[in-house]
């Protein structure tokens, strides 16, 4: 990435200033090659998406 190029956040499309808070990751295949990706998410949208998960895992934990 050029040093004059902003990052957007994956999931929001707003501009993230300096680096990104944190990267999401996905794991596929496209035809017969795996592909990973990691975009750029925004702090608000990283800290939603963590907490979420974070959520998730404690209620499947109280389930079993």
């Amino acid at each position: 990435m050029d040093a004059d190029e902003t990052q957007v956040c994956h999931v929001c499309d707003e501009p993230i200033p300096g680096e990104p808070a944190a990267h999401g990751y996905f794991a596929f295949f496209r035809g017969d090659h795996w592909v990973t990706e990691e975009p750029p998410l925004c702090e608000r949208c990283a800290l939603a998406i963590g907490a979420r998960a974070q959520g998730a895992w404690a209620e499947d934990e109280d389930e079993g």
